[in-house]
């Protein structure tokens, strides 16, 4: 599997996890529904990270350069 499948994978992936997070911290009323909701939010902040990657990775196979050096 391509790196930069994996990189869209875990963005994809990341959004269902900051969801469930912060859905699952919104029931609660104590403390830790709210540290729930803060991680739920934390984790909303990955996906374009992924998702750049991904595309600056795939960009990188389709040219044949190194994925690191990009040369």
């Amino acid at each position: 599997m391509k790196l930069s499948n994996i990189m869209y994978i875990l963005g994809f992936a990341s959004i269902l996890v900051s969801a469930g997070s912060f859905a699952s911290g919104k029931t609660d009323d104590g403390e830790s529904g709210n540290e729930k909701q803060r991680s739920g939010l934390f984790v909303g902040f990955w996906p374009p990270t992924f998702f750049l990657l991904g595309k600056i990775i795939e960009d990188r196979e389709n040219k044949g350069q190194n994925i690191l050096t990009g040369e």
